[in-house]
């Protein structure tokens, strides 16, 4: 397991990002253009994604 510290600019995490909206997408239904108001990641500087061996697996903020 590798933890990496990085930003928003980060491509896993801009991927995992997006993996996790559209879940939120399903989970939100028709309030989902409400909440996704509050999502933004322009510009982000303390994240941090974790990999299992070379996969991105979580993404904290």
């Amino acid at each position: 397991m590798n933890i990496l510290r990085t930003t928003s600019e980060n491509q896993d995490f801009q991927n995992l990002v997006k993996q996790l909206d559209a879940y939120l997408a399903i989970i939100d239904g028709d309030e989902h253009g409400f909440y996704d108001q509050y999502n933004k990641i322009d510009s982000l500087k303390n994240c941090i994604v974790i990999y299992d061996n070379d996969e991105a697996l979580l993404v904290a903020q």
